[in-house]
């Protein structure tokens, strides 16, 4: 999906892949693993840890519940990581 602001949209792609990678480190769970638990594609997990994807709400969802975290939990988790008066939006 494209977005108007394509750097403000890879600030928030950046900080969701930070998180889910260390939300996965801490549970001492290679990718493979976590993959294959839970029928996650590996190359998918991969990319949106690399920042490189954009993931769909569902795919995004699945993770959250392979991680044991709640999906609000995350997006919370973001926008605490947010720089502050960040908007998405042209005001």
């Amino acid at each position: 999906m494209q977005h108007a602001n394509t750097k403000k949209a890879q600030t928030i792609i950046k900080i969701l892949a930070q998180i889910l990678k260390e939300k996965r480190i801490q549970q001492n769970k290679s990718q493979r693993i976590l993959a294959d638990e839970y029928d996650i594609p590996r190359s998918l997990l991969s990319r949106i840890e690399s920042g490189k994807n954009e993931p769909m709400l569902i795919s995004l969802w699945t993770i959250c519940e392979a991680l044991d975290i709640k999906p609000s939990e995350l997006f919370k988790n973001i926008e605490e990581q947010l720089p502050d008066n960040f908007s998405i939006t042209e005001k």
